[in-house]
């Protein structure tokens, strides 16, 4: 059997504009919100919205150039993995949070289409669905199956 997997896509509007920043080596760390709508049903039994909020990293010259072109409404999609950090805060309470550290984002609407739907918004294709995927070759995958 393969080793555990990590990863995650998710396809939804920014919550705010992008915060760029740059790590002591110089690496630029771009940070997202990104809001999913959901459905669920409410106490009534009737079927309501219901966002989720993720906050997305983005390393390097990918985060340079998403900089100059993300802002608060557009609507992208993010492939990538999920990543658990903790720390004490300064009342010596633990936190912890979990965050996705993205491979790639696109874009899905057209630049002057911030809030809106329509016509513009393109099919979003997770990085591996159009890369050859290494995890998983066709003699290994043949192995795997119980039948």
């Amino acid at each position: 059997m393969a080793g555990d997997i990590n990863r995650v896509t998710i396809v939804g509007r920014l919550t705010r504009d992008p915060e760029l920043a740059h790590l002591p080596s110089g690496t630029a760390v771009l940070k997202l919100g990104v809001a999913v709508n959901g459905r669920q049903k409410d106490e009534g039994g009737n079927w309501i919205d219901k966002p989720n909020f993720f906050d997305v990293k983005v390393f390097g010259n990918q985060a340079d150039a998403l900089n100059n072109h993300l802002a608060k409404g557009r609507r992208v999609g993010v492939d990538g993995r999920l990543d658990w950090s903790s720390w004490e805060a300064q009342d010596g309470s633990k936190r912890s949070k979990v965050e996705i550290v993205a491979q790639s984002v696109q874009f899905l609407d057209s630049r002057g289409e911030g809030g809106g739907g329509g016509d513009g918004e393109r099919q979003f294709v997770p990085a591996a669905a159009t890369a050859g995927n290494e995890d998983f070759s066709s003699s290994a995958a043949d192995d795997d199956i119980p039948f």
